[in-house]
């Protein structure tokens, strides 16, 4: 189901229910904007909702847990998450503090307006922590196995139903209609698991994809969208070597702001996340060096 939203494309935030015979999952909470929609599922759906056993999260961001505390006190259900991320689950302005305002060039944006407001007043704090291969058995056959996808964030996961071969993503891959930057941690972590997905729809029989900023994709048409995630991907790359060639001594902010320009996005916080970490890499691997506040390209 689809939770109304103006984010990522403009694209409600979906959320999944997965039934089994005994027990009922929810795959993400969604944003705190479509509580309503959220509350009219359980509902439409004939769910009680104290029927609800877990929440299956995904990853820590605004628009994927923002109603983990109503649906806490609401269902009393058990919140499941990987490891990596708790603490930010756990403390809605740590969250938000840690990467709006990572950076001194992002502290212009209101952590309220771009994160704070995306999320209701109480965390939902992970209970149990899930790792790559895990299962969740929801009974009658209905299971969900855990695939870590880390990259757009260092605590991603997936879910696999095993008995429809369904594979649920949320944010490994973005829509090509994004207004934002493609948003990554760590490039070649992010590239890894661009193969890994392409791995695992073919080796695991994959029949359908669900994502949460797009629509329902077959295997071909996920195969596709990969290609997509890993072009823009590299395309932020091959703006930066081209700027801080052209502008050597080039600033940060000035840096994302022509990688943003090059691909028609919007010049925010997201960015600077992924150009610090493409910075990072080009530094390790001696094609980028800092000198008196400036980048400059020296590969």
């Amino acid at each position: 189901m689809g939770l109304p939203g103006d984010h990522e494309g403009k694209t409600a935030t979906r959320v999944f229910f997965v039934r089994g015979a005994d027990r009922i999952g929810l795959i993400d909470s969604g944003l705190y904007g479509g509580l309503p929609a959220l509350k009219q599922a359980f509902e439409e759906l004939g769910i009680a909702r104290g029927d609800l056993d877990f929440l299956l999260l995904t990853h820590e961001h605004m628009d994927h847990v923002g109603n983990n505390g109503w649906l806490k006190a609401e269902t009393g259900c058990r919140i499941l998450g990987h490891r990596a991320r708790a603490d930010r689950v756990a403390d809605n302005l740590l969250n938000a503090k840690t990467i709006v305002h990572a950076f001194p060039e992002g502290e212009q944006f209101d952590l309220n307006t771009e994160y704070l407001d995306w999320m209701g007043p109480t965390e939902g704090p992970i209970e149990e922590f899930i790792k790559d291969g895990d299962v969740i058995d929801l009974g009658g056959g209905v299971a969900l196995e855990v695939v870590e996808v880390f990259g757009h964030s260092m605590c991603e996961v997936g879910y696999f139903e095993l008995s429809t071969k369904t594979l649920v993503l949320a944010d490994p891959l973005l829509p090509p209609f994004n207004p934002v930057l493609y948003l990554y941690e760590d490039p070649n972590v992010m590239r890894a698991t661009f193969g890994k997905i392409e791995k695992f729809l073919i080796e695991r029989d994959v029949q359908s994809v669900l994502l949460a900023h797009d629509d329902a994709k077959t295997v071909v048409e996920t195969l596709e969208l990969v290609d997509d995630c890993r072009r823009r991907v590299d395309k932020v790359e091959t703006s930066m070597i081209t700027h801080m060639k052209t502008n050597p001594g080039i600033s940060f902010s000035e840096l994302r702001d022509k990688c943003c320009d090059d691909q028609n996005v919007v010049r925010e916080w997201r960015a600077l996340v992924s150009i610090d970490a493409s910075l990072k890499d080009f530094v390790a691997k001696g094609l980028a060096e800092q000198r008196d506040g400036g980048w400059h390209y020296v590969g």
